[in-house]
């Protein structure tokens, strides 16, 4: 009988553990402001023009032969500010990528969002996403190879090229 109840009660134990992981990872996805559509890691950002955004001016990319803004959310901004070398799991990116520095027409959103250690241990466990303009549409998740080979050359700040994007950076905005 002993050994029954010693049994339940790991049993019970166990399933607390997996409601509070459960909770926490709801409350996780919240403040991603981002929706998990499926349970691959397909991810929605309707409201990312709601996260911060870092820079006034356009901002020059020659890797994607674009120029672009910064938006992060609240999770990411001391880190990213601070030119941290390590950003919380959690952490998300957003770059809405324009043809010209004007800013006339939204071709893509490029989005990193740091995921729980072990996603993709090789390369800073990073998700990267390629999307429409609404963030609704993917046309590319997870662990994308190009995305991979570019932010491997900023591995020193956790993938990230803050440092070089900082100077261009207007103080005022913060």
């Amino acid at each position: 009988m002993k050994d029954l109840v010693f049994i339940d009660i790991l049993y019970l134990r166990s399933i607390k553990y997996l409601f509070m992981i459960l909770l926490f990872s709801v409350l996780f996805m919240l403040e991603l402001s981002a929706s998990n559509t499926e349970h691959n890691n397909h991810f929605t950002f309707p409201d990312w023009k709601n996260l911060h955004k870092l820079n006034t001016e356009a901002l020059r990319s020659d890797s994607h032969s674009a120029w672009f803004d910064i938006y992060i959310n609240k999770l990411a901004k001391k880190p990213y500010m601070q030119q941290s070398s390590l950003l919380p799991v959690g952490s998300i990116v957003v770059k809405p990528l324009y043809p010209d520095p004007d800013r006339s027409e939204i071709s893509k959103l490029t989005i990193m969002i740091k995921m729980e250690k072990g996603y993709d241990s090789d390369n800073g466990d990073w998700w990267y996403g390629v999307y429409d303009e609404t963030g609704m549409e993917g046309s590319y998740q997870g662990k994308i190879k190009s995305c991979i080979k570019c932010h491997t050359h900023g591995k020193e700040t956790d993938y990230m090229f803050s440092e070089s994007v900082m100077d261009n950076i207007n103080d005022m905005n913060f």
